[in-house]
C-alpha cells in the first residue's frame, strides 16, 4: 500500500503513474490521457459548485488550475519525485513530465474507487486558487483585445528525441514576430514568448 496525498493506493496500477516512456514501454501514457480528461471535468464542476466565478470567466479559471504550473507544484507538494522511473535517455523530471504524472495519479484514484474520491484528492492536493493569478498568456490575450491586435503562436521547429522534445516558438502580432521562446513544452515555451511580449510592448 503507497499513500499519496492521502489516498491509499492498494494496487501495482501506481506503480505505472511513474514510469516514463523511456523507462518502460509499460508507462504512464494511457493513465495520463485519462486522467486529463477526469480533471477538465472536476475541476469544471468544483468552480462551478463555488460560484465564485462569472460565466466568462470559468474556463479561463479551469485553465489556470489544470496548467503545467500549476500541476507541477501540485507534484512538489506531493514530494514523490524520487518514485519516478526515466530511462538513460531522459535524465530529467520537467515540468511537462510531473503534469503528465499527477494526471495519470488522478487517473489511478479514479480507477481504484471513484469520481467522488478523485475531487477530494484534488480539493486536499490541488491550488483552487491558482486561477485568481492570470498567467502571461491571459494577459497578452487581454492587453492585444485592448489593441484590437491580431496575433498567433507558431510553433517554428522541434528538437530532441520524441519524448523528450524542445519545442521554438514564435509569438506574432498582426503578422510580425515580436518575440521568441523555446521550453520542453509548447504551452510553456508560449508563456515565455508573451512575457518577453509584454515586456517589450509595455516600454
Amino acid at each position: 500500500m503507497i499513500n499519496i496525498g492521502g489516498f491509499d493506493f492498494k494496487t501495482d496500477l501506481i506503480n505505472f503513474a511513474f514510469t516514463h516512456s523511456s523507462f518502460s514501454l509499460k508507462n504512464y501514457e494511457r493513465l495520463e490521457f485519462l486522467g486529463d480528461s477526469i480533471l477538465d471535468f472536476l475541476i469544471a464542476d468544483i468552480l462551478y459548485k463555488s460560484e465564485q466565478y462569472k460565466e466568462d470567466e470559468l474556463t479561463r479559471a479551469r485553465a489556470s488550475i489544470v496548467s503545467e504550473d500549476s500541476l507541477s507544484k501540485v507534484f512538489d507538494k506531493l514530494n514523490i519525485e524520487n518514485k519516478v522511473k526515466l530511462g538513460k535517455s531522459c535524465n530529467k523530471v520537467t515540468k511537462a513530465i510531473k503534469c503528465d504524472i499527477v494526471e495519470a495519479i488522478t487517473a489511478c484514484v479514479y480507477l481504484e474507487a471513484n469520481l467522488e474520491e478523485c475531487k477530494n484528492f484534488i480539493i486536499k492536493n490541488f491550488d483552487l486558487n491558482a486561477s485568481e493569478q492570470k498567467d502571461y498568456k491571459t494577459k497578452f490575450q487581454e492587453y492585444a483585445q485592448k489593441h484590437k491586435y491580431n496575433f498567433c503562436y507558431e510553433v517554428e521547429k522541434t528538437e530532441g528525441p520524441a519524448h523528450d522534445l524542445t519545442f521554438f516558438v514564435n509569438l506574432k502580432l498582426n503578422d510580425k514576430i515580436v518575440s521568441s521562446s523555446f521550453a520542453k513544452s509548447k504551452s510553456e515555451a508560449e508563456k515565455n514568448c508573451a512575457k518577453i511580449a509584454l515586456e517589450k510592448l509595455k516600454k
